[in-house]
């Protein structure tokens, strides 16, 4: 049977036409968040600090460096992570971090040294030391990341040297820290990523608290 022109160019383009109807689409743009800097107005931990720092004039002002943050490999991407069991980790597509995540962490663990300190005088990595500092702090992340419970789980070591230090590049003094914060969700069902940041944020600003802690009350007969 032949085919007549006009039915042979009608059906290619009913075929072009179907060709370029496109399925609706499924991406969803992801929303990137950034842990906060725990001030005097918003961190009641910091505004304690005030306390001891006044305890020990003689640190008052001293410089530090903070090394670059450690992580482990499951914390180095940019996606946000939950841990809802033991043994299991879940990745959030649509909620991811703004910076690298090591970089976040020493941003904010070094401001809140700093106001522990009352030292304008730091420097984090990736940024040079300063000439002069008198301490570094290291510090290695082994959990941050929401648990079950409705709460958020930091694990971090930590260790300290100071120049004047009589055993050289051993550190003045170390600990292991484990924090759990609750998530302070303004109503049922609204559990925004945001909620959840805010309270990582804030147990960065309680392990600064106890890092300066261990600088304030340092024996200086050790030294």
């Amino acid at each position: 049977m032949k085919i007549s022109p006009k039915v042979s160019t009608l059906f290619l383009v009913l075929m072009l036409l179907s060709s370029c109807i496109v399925p609706p689409s499924t991406y969803v743009k992801p929303t990137f968040h950034l842990l906060n800097e725990s001030t005097p107005e918003n961190n009641e931990s910091v505004r304690q600090g005030t306390v001891f720092v006044e305890s020990n004039q003689t640190i008052e002002g001293q410089s530090f460096y903070l090394r670059q943050i450690e992580l482990p490999y499951y914390l180095q991407e940019n996606r946000i992570i939950t841990r809802p069991e033991k043994g299991k980790i879940e990745f959030r597509e649509n909620d991811r971090w703004g910076e690298p995540l090591v970089e976040g962490i020493g941003r904010v663990t070094g401001f809140n040294l700093s106001e522990f300190l009352n030292s304008p005088f730091y420097s984090v990595y990736p940024h040079r030391q300063k000439i002069g500092t008198q301490w570094e702090v290291g510090v290695t992340i082994l959990r941050f990341e929401k648990v079950s419970g409705g709460r958020v789980l930091l694990e971090a070591s930590w260790e300290i040297f100071h120049t004047g230090y009589k055993n050289g590049n051993y550190p003045f003094k170390n600990n292991n820290t484990k924090i759990e914060v609750d998530i302070e969700y303004p109503s049922q069902g609204n559990e925004s990523v945001s909620y959840e940041v805010d309270a990582l944020s804030y147990s960065l600003g309680k392990l600064a608290d106890r890092i300066a802690r261990a600088m304030i009350y340092s024996d200086s007969s050790e030294f």
